[in-house]
This record gives structure tokens, sequence and C-alpha cells, in this order.
């Protein structure tokens, strides 16, 4: 008998259903043993024989919906098998959940978001990560997510963000690992912006956001209002231009100098 398992290889192939299982997965603190073990069996179809008794040398049965027959699997060939979910552990970018309670996520990337959506989702995401407080979550959830009907209004965050509060927490676990993955990306499209050169270690958000809106303002605080219902990525874009330029300036400058 020849069984096919066919599984992900990326986080960004995982189905809401398999996303949605894996960010449960994450919530109940296995071990790593233990989690790459129940995350190859979901995503691979496999399912334990709990009424077969295990062979002599430790082998399970199981079973699969592609195969009408039960098959043994040896402890051994199982863990060797449950190291190709291990790229769960590395990191990358997710399909989010496309709706929750009615509300339907922005793109994975946020190209459809504007400047306000993004600096509201990098406060609230960092809140979580320093407080643990669900508040914060469900306010980041309420920003990544939008009803068909509403036009964007950050006023209201804290309003729709109430509307979240019972959803289930898994759910909640893979907007935060989607944004997670979100941030991954945003260095590897602006390398020059992030480049780190500069930092102090932990980022201050407050000084972050400011100094955003301060850079692309050039300081006339009458553009915040129009600056903010731009295009997210327009405001990234030409951060990361004025970054290269300062860069190769300084670079310039340097090689005259050691000329």
């Amino acid at each position: 008998m020849e069984l096919r398992l066919n599984i992900p290889t990326a986080t960004s192939q995982l189905t809401s259903k398999q996303f949605r299982f894996i960010s449960n997965l994450y919530l109940m603190y296995y071990s790593e043993r233990e989690f790459l073990l129940k995350a190859f069996l979901y995503l691979s179809g496999l399912k334990f024989v709990h009424w077969k008794e295990a062979a002599d040398d430790g082998a399970r049965w199981f079973k699969h919906n592609d195969c009408k027959e039960t098959f043994l699997i040896e402890p051994s060939i199982l863990v060797s098998l449950s190291e190709k979910c291990r790229f769960l552990f590395h990191g990358g970018e997710y399909q989010p959940l496309h709706w929750i309670k009615m509300a339907r996520a922005r793109h994975y990337r946020l190209f459809n978001a504007t400047l306000d959506e993004y600096l509201m989702a990098e406060n609230y995401f960092f809140a979580y990560v320093e407080t643990k407080k669900e508040e914060h979550l469900d306010n980041l959830i309420s920003v990544l997510y939008r009803y068909p009907w509403q036009r964007w209004d950050s006023s209201k965050i804290q309003l729709r963000a109430l509307k979240f509060r019972t959803v289930d927490p898994a759910v909640k676990n893979s907007v935060f690992m989607w944004y997670v993955g979100f941030r991954g990306f945003v260095p590897k499209r602006c390398p020059n912006l992030f480049s780190g050169k500069g930092s102090s270690g932990k980022i201050n958000i407050r000084n972050y956001i400011n100094g955003i809106i301060h850079q692309l303002t050039e300081g006339d605080i009458t553009r915040k209002r129009n600056l903010l219902k731009q295009p997210a990525w327009d405001a990234l874009d030409e951060l990361e231009q004025r970054a290269y330029e300062i860069i190769e300036s300084e670079r310039k400058i340097k090689s005259r100098q050691n000329s």
C-alpha cells in the first residue's frame, strides 16, 4: 500500500481551517515534540485509530481519508515525519482568516490600508505585546477587520472592539500571528528604512509614530489629516526612498574621505 501525504511547506500555504488549528496549538503550551506531532497529524490528515492496540514494537494504527485500510506507523517514523512541520517555528506570513463576526480582514500585507490604520495597528500590537491585555488585541482586530458597510474611523476603534471580546481565543491569536508575519515582511520591502542603524533596541511606539508623521509632513502639522488618509505603503515607500538616499549620501561622503 502506498499513501502520499501532502502538507503545507510554508505558513502562507495554510488554509483558514489549518491556520486556526495551528493558532490553537500555540495556546496549549505543548512541548516542541508534542506540537510538531499534533501539527503533522492534523495537516497530513492522519487519524489515530483508538480502538486498535499498538503493535509489539510500539507502532500505532492510523487511518486516512484517502485510504480505506488502516495501517501501522512506527513511533520513530512518526517523529521523523513530524519534522516536516518545523517550518511553523521559523516565522513567515499568514493568510488571515477572511471573516470574524461578519467583519472582513484587510489585505494580508495591508495594501488596502491607510497610514492611519497601519499606525493604529502598530500601536495596539505593541500595547498587547508589552501588557498581554486582551483589550489591546481586541482593538488590533477592530483595526485589521472591518464590516463591509463601515468606513474607517479611528475614534470608534474601542467601541467596535467590544464586538470582538467573545471571539474564540484561537481566532484572536491568529490575528496576532498574522500581524507578526506582516511585520516580518515590512523590513524586506523597506530594508533601508528598517536597517536598525541608530536603534537602541526596544522600540518606543509613540516616538516611532510621531517620527513617521513628522518626517512625512516635514513638520507642517496642517498636512497631518490628509497624510493619515493616504495608503500606508505609499508612506512607507516614500520613507524607504528617503532612507536610501541618506544612506547613499553617507556612503559617498565616506568614500571621498577614504580616497
